[in-house]
Order: C-alpha cells, then sequence, then structure tokens
C-alpha cells in the first residue's frame, strides 16, 4: 500500500509543472514511503523492495507500463515519459534493477555512506524533475 501511495505521490508531481517549493514539499512527502521503516533514512534495501514491488512479471526490470502501474493519471504525462527515459540510462525502453535502484541511490547517496536522508533525496528529485521540465520531450 505505501508502494502504491508512493508512485501516485511521485506521479502527481511528475505530471504537472509546479513551483521549487511546491515540488519540494511533494518530493518530501514521498519520502516518508520509501523509509519504510520511519528513521529518517533511506537505505538500498528500501528502493530495493519499491522495486520488487513494482516489477509484477519478476523479470528484473520495469517496463513504462509498471513503472506507472499504480499512477495511470501520469502515464500519459510528457515529463512522466522523460523522467523514466532519464533514469533508463541504456536506452532500451526498461529500467533495469541496475539503473533503478544501483545507480538511482548511488547518484542520490552523494556522500556514498549508504544512507540517503530526505534532504538528500528532495534535493536530487527536485534536480531531476528541474533538469526535465527545462531539458523536455526526450520522446518515448
Amino acid at each position: 500500500m505505501k508502494c502504491i501511495i508512493f508512485t501516485l505521490m511521485m506521479g502527481t508531481v511528475l505530471s504537472q509543472t509546479y513551483h521549487h517549493h511546491d515540488i519540494e514539499m511533494f518530493i518530501d512527502g514521498t519520502f516518508k514511503y520509501v523509509d519504510t521503516d520511519h528513521d529518517g533514512v533511506m537505505v538500498k534495501g528500501e528502493l530495493a523492495a519499491v522495486f520488487d514491488y513494482l516489477d509484477v512479471d519478476h523479470d528484473g526490470k520495469l517496463s513504462y507500463a509498471e513503472y506507472t502501474k499504480y499512477d495511470g493519471a501520469s502515464a500519459e504525462s510528457q515529463l512522466t515519459h522523460d523522467v523514466f527515459n532519464h533514469f533508463d540510462t541504456n536506452k532500451d525502453g526498461f529500467l533495469q534493477r541496475t539503473e533503478y535502484v544501483d545507480t538511482l541511490f548511488s547518484q542520490m547517496d552523494h556522500n556514498g555512506d549508504g544512507q540517503v536522508t530526505r534532504h538528500d533525496y528532495d534535493h536530487f528529485f527536485t534536480n531531476v524533475v528541474h533538469h526535465e521540465m527545462h531539458q523536455g520531450h526526450n520522446g518515448r
């Protein structure tokens, strides 16, 4: 249930154009859903659990449909497509576990301590959203 709410909230953020403050508020709100033990820090295992939950066919990669499965409203959002493409670093049309968990976590964990604080999380996703809003329409 927490993963569904997390996905819905992230889709809401990514499907609309918000001011910086609004983006931070929504992204900050999603942190509590990936920080499953509510200790104020996300570890890689928590992000991996979100991936496993979304990977409904258990093939080790997320299709765009799986990525947006619990967020039909934003599935057609250009920004959602662009963010998906941003995370799809090998450009194969899927988010591999390494792209979604390993690469994403290491990018958020800027100091390499194995923990992503709420501040790290907010800062990373705010920058991604702003980058995609300005870069825009990478196609999908």
